[in-house]
C-alpha cells in the first residue's frame, strides 16, 4: 500500500514538473543571466510579453467554451419551446378546420407554417453552436500552441543573450538547440492557427444560415 502511495506521489510530481516546463527540453536557468543588465535583455522581455499575450488568449478561449455551454442550454430550451408551439398550432388548426370558418382556418394554417419553420430555425441554431464548439476548441488548441511557442521563444532569447555575454549555462549548451526548439513549437502554432481559421469559417457560415432563417421567420410574422 505504501509503495502504491509513493508511486502515485511520484507520478503527480512528474506531471507537475512537466506542466511547469511547458514540455520544453531546453531551458536556460534564470540565475545564469542575473549579471546581465536589463538593457541587454530586451529580446527576452519582448518574448515574455508575447508569452503573457498567449496566456491571455488561452484564458479567453477557455472562457468562451464555458459560455458555449450556457448558449447550448438556451438553444435546447428554444427547441423544446418550438416543439410546443407546433403542437399548439396543430391543435388550433384542427379546431379551425372543424369550425368550417375559412378565415379562421387560413389563419390557423399560417400559424402552423410559422411554427414548423420555427423548428427549422431552432435546429439550425443548434447546428451552428455545434460548429462553433469545434471552432472554439480549435482556437483553444491554437492558444495552447501559442503559449508553448512563446515559452520556447523566451528560452531562445535567453540562450542568445547568454551566448552574446559569453555565458555557458551548461556543458552541452548550444543556441542552435534552442532555435530548433522554438521553430518546432512555432510551426505547431502556425498549423493550429490554420485549423482554427478553417473551423471559424465553417462556424460563421453556419451562423449566417441561422440568421437568414430567423429573418425569414420574422417576415412570415413569427
Amino acid at each position: 500500500m505504501r509503495m502504491k502511495t509513493l508511486t502515485l506521489v511520484a507520478s503527480l510530481s512528474v506531471a507537475l514538473v512537466a506542466g511547469c516546463g511547458g514540455g520544453l527540453k531546453y531551458r536556460v536557468d534564470d540565475g545564469a543571466l542575473d549579471a546581465v543588465p536589463s538593457g541587454d535583455r530586451q529580446g527576452i522581455f519582448a518574448a515574455q510579453n508575447e508569452l503573457e499575450v498567449a496566456k491571455s488568449e488561452e484564458r479567453t478561449a477557455n472562457s468562451q467554451l464555458d459560455s458555449w455551454d450556457r448558449d447550448r442550454d438556451i438553444a435546447k430550451n428554444e427547441k423544446e419551446q418550438a416543439n410546443l408551439e407546433v403542437e399548439k398550432a396543430a391543435a388550433e388548426q384542427e379546431a379551425a378546420n372543424a369550425s368550417h370558418n375559412e378565415n379562421q382556418a387560413n389563419a390557423a394554417r399560417h400559424n402552423k407554417d410559422v411554427a414548423d419553420f420555427g423548428i427549422k430555425v431552432a435546429e439550425q441554431k443548434l447546428s451552428w453552436l455545434d460548429d462553433k464548439k469545434d471552432w472554439l476548441k480549435a482556437a483553444r488548441k491554437a492558444a495552447e500552441a501559442h503559449v508553448a511557442a512563446a515559452q520556447a521563444k523566451v528560452e531562445f532569447e535567453k540562450a542568445k543573450c547568454a551566448q552574446q555575454k559569453g555565458i555557458k549555462p551548461d556543458s552541452d549548451f548550444s543556441v542552435s538547440n534552442y532555435e530548433s526548439q522554438w521553430k518546432d513549437k512555432n510551426g505547431d502554432y502556425e498549423d493550429a492557427k490554420k485549423d482554427a481559421a478553417s473551423e471559424e469559417k465553417d462556424a460563421k457560415s453556419s451562423e449566417k444560415k441561422w440568421q437568414e432563417l430567423q429573418q425569414q421567420k420574422q417576415k412570415m410574422g413569427g
